[in-house]
């Protein structure tokens, strides 16, 4: 869980960078997200 929430993290923080206007790649930062969010979700499911 703790992988999925830094990506979680970093992306939010590459979207918000990206809507400020720093020279960041926005669609990294959302596909970061979505992808931290599902691996934390997956990881609270399944329960290890």
């Amino acid at each position: 869980m703790v992988i999925g929430g830094l990506f979680l993290v970093y992306g939010v923080i590459l979207i918000v960078a990206g809507v400020v206007g720093e020279a960041v790649n926005l669609w990294t930062g959302l596909a970061m997200a979505v992808f931290g969010g599902l691996f934390v979700a997956w990881a609270r499911a399944r329960r290890i």
